[in-house]
Formats: structure tokens, C-alpha cells, sequence
């Protein structure tokens, strides 16, 4: 089951397998308090899209730009 992660905010859950980072990014923006502007990245490589659909043992990672508060 992919692992979603935005600073210590974490969730793992089998119900985000095949959904695309743009789905978890809405569903998940306000529980894991993740940045509009946070970047992505996907088994520690940077997401260049966001229609990426994510799988079972995926590690996603919302990173905030350095020097903001939050995520």
C-alpha cells in the first residue's frame, strides 16, 4: 500500500493504489497539511507530473519549499 508522507504527517493506506498524485494531493491536503506549491517526490525521485498514478509500494513525499513553515 502506497505511504504518503508530508513532514511527520503520515498515512499508509491500499485505498490510494492507482489514484494519481493530483487525487492524494486534494484528499490529502488538508489532513497531512500539504503546500499547494510542496514538491513530490516518489521513491525519493522527483515527480515531474502530477498525473503520475501511484502503486502499491509506492513512498510519496510532499516537501515544502526550504524556509517555509509548515508540512
Amino acid at each position: 500500500m502506497p505511504k504518503i508522507t508530508c513532514g511527520v504527517n503520515e498515512i499508509e493506506n491500499d485505498r490510494y493504489d492507482g489514484k494519481t498524485i493530483a487525487e492524494v494531493r486534494t484528499e490529502l491536503g488538508v489532513i497531512l497539511n500539504i503546500p499547494a506549491n510542496a514538491k513530490v517526490l516518489i521513491n525519493d525521485d522527483e515527480a515531474t507530473d502530477e498525473r503520475t498514478i501511484l502503486e502499491n509500494d509506492d513512498e510519496v513525499e510532499f516537501v515544502k519549499a526550504a524556509g517555509e513553515k509548515g508540512c
